[in-house]
């Protein structure tokens, strides 16, 4: 399992396999913190969007990491 106490994430778009709020949980339970929005100091933006949306490219522009959903899981198993 890799650690991701402290991590702030955000997510956008819809996941395959939760929902945003059992995703959110899911980083709780983990001891990170979920964000609604793309604050200064993002650790991962998870995304399964197939074009640039507003959040991702603020999330790009301040360097934050953009992940899919696939990624997440593997960084939470």
């Amino acid at each position: 399992m890799s650690d991701i106490k402290n991590k702030k994430f955000c997510f956008t778009g819809k996941l395959e396999s939760m929902t945003r709020n059992e995703a959110q949980d899911l980083v709780k339970d983990k001891s990170g913190i979920p964000k609604t929005s793309i604050v200064k100091d993002l650790d991962y933006l998870v995304s399964n969007a197939e074009h640039e949306t507003t959040k991702i490219k603020k999330a790009r522009e301040q360097g934050t990491a953009i992940i899919n959903e696939q990624e997440f899981l593997k960084l939470v198993e």
